[in-house]
């Protein structure tokens, strides 16, 4: 009798996944949930959701109340400053961004691959009250979009083609046409893919191994906002001022997690 369940997805270990998705289904908004509203959020089943909110709260990751709603426990506090320390994005290469948004007007994200999706490390906001809104952590879609192309671009080129087809799936020829031009030109811009009315504009942190350290992954600079405000003659002077900015952060550096 096996002590565990295989996960029939990736290969992974069922109950483990299944204790994440329990986890992630608490957020600064939604610090106390009902057990109804865990299995709602989940989709698991309530015995499920039960025995891993107890299997939770022993190691203090989550507690219940009184009440019975379940709640983020005190264990989380020590990953919590862990996770700050090691995907802080360093002062220096934070400042370089914000200058960047102030010259644009535009947000300044960095984003990294995460299987079939792309993630969200680090954040400078457009100083203009209509922008591109994402936060870090958030896991957008490898399928769409500047980033997405070019972190594509930066993948070895003897697989690259197999996984542009398991993200795009049905249809891999767009995303297919975009990652070329991205290898091509050394940058990609594109509108309204993930979201109508929504730009972007992405280039690779060149990051030189003579130079330093050289995070695990490659890391990819964006420019993102509303695309009314990415006009054909804007687009030139941003690709030159996204380009030092991403040579900029190439010296002071990313996350240390990423080494």
């Amino acid at each position: 009798m096996k002590s565990v369940e295989a996960d029939g997805e990736g290969g992974g270990i069922r109950a483990v996944s299944r204790a994440w998705r329990v986890l992630r289904a608490f957020s600064p908004e939604h610090m106390s949930l009902s057990v109804a509203e865990l299995v709602r959020e989940t989709g698991l089943p309530r015995t499920t959701v039960l025995r891993l909110v107890d299997t939770l709260a022993a190691e203090g990751l989550l507690e219940t109340a009184a009440d019975g709603h379940v709640r983020v426990g005190t264990s989380l506090i020590g990953f919590a400053a862990f996770a700050e320390a090691a995907w802080t994005v360093p002062e220096a290469s934070l400042a370089r961004m914000r200058e960047l948004a102030a010259e644009t007007g535009e947000t300044v994200s960095l984003y990294v691959r995460k299987g079939l999706s792309r993630v969200v490390i680090g954040q400078a906001p457009s100083p203009n009250t209509l922008r591109h809104v994402v936060q870090p952590g958030d896991e957008l879609p490898l399928s769409a979009g500047a980033a997405a192309h070019v972190l594509l671009s930066l993948e070895p080129a003897d697989g690259r083609d197999e996984l542009i087809t398991q993200v795009a799936r049905d249809d891999a020829a767009p995303l297919r046409a975009g990652v070329e031009t991205a290898t091509e030109a050394g940058w990609s811009v594109s509108h309204g893919q993930r979201e109508p009315g929504n730009s972007g504009l992405a280039v690779p942190i060149p990051f030189a191994p003579e130079a330093g350290r050289v995070p695990a992954r490659p890391v990819v600079l964006a420019l993102g906002g509303p695309t009314v405000r990415f006009t054909e003659d804007r687009i030139p002077g941003f690709v030159t001022a996204v380009r030092r900015c991403a040579e900029d952060l190439a010296r002071t550096g990313v996350p240390p997690a990423l080494y």
